[in-house]
């Protein structure tokens, strides 16, 4: 959903640095998501968003205090109307902080930009290396250091250190995890 606000930001020409625009953009505009694909105003934006100009983006807008409180109302309004599984940087401390299972996931950066240099790569694009590990170090920095919901380990999270692990040995834990938990 970040990362379609961040389009909606680029497409309306608005300067990252003013989240009061951005936040109207976003009241203004639908943002969805129907079978795993994001949506803005019933156009399928799914594959645009995957791009680390959109990433980087995303990251700059969310810092902005506006931005933050429409988005957190818009993913409330969803889960209120889906069973929801939401992955983010703020999804267990913020925006659902009394969720069944919070689950902290960790992997070590450089892992973590090998993973995205593959996406592009298997997209038929180039991939520095040096340039993903440099946006991906800054946008850490920038995530953890925001006033407003900074990226932290929410309490009664459960640590997932995924950097050894498949996307499927990944999926396979936090389900193991939610089978094991008592609700």
């Amino acid at each position: 959903m970040y990362r379609a606000s961040a389009l909606l930001a680029i497409r309306n020409s608005i300067d990252f640095d003013d989240p009061v625009r951005v936040a109207e953009a976003i009241h203004s505009h639908s943002i969805d998501i129907r079978d795993g694909y994001i949506f803005i105003d019933d156009e399928d934006v799914s594959a645009l968003i995957r791009t680390p100009e959109i990433s980087d983006a995303a990251s700059r807008i969310s810092s902005g205090s506006p931005v933050r409180r429409e988005m957190v109302a818009l993913q409330r309004r969803f889960a209120e109307n889906h069973d929801t599984v939401a992955e983010g940087r703020d999804m267990g401390t913020v925006v659902f902080p009394t969720a069944d299972l919070k689950v902290y996931v960790i992997a070590d950066v450089a892992i973590r930009v090998i993973r995205r240099w593959r996406e592009h790569i298997a997209m038929g694009e180039t991939a520095d290396y040096d340039m993903l590990l440099t946006a991906q170090l800054e946008r850490d920095r920038r995530d953890r250091s925001r006033s407003d919901s900074p990226l932290r380990l929410a309490p009664g999270a459960l640590i997932l250190d995924s950097t050894l692990m498949s996307i499927d040995q990944q999926v396979s834990a936090v389900l193991d995890l939610y089978r094991k938990r008592s609700f």
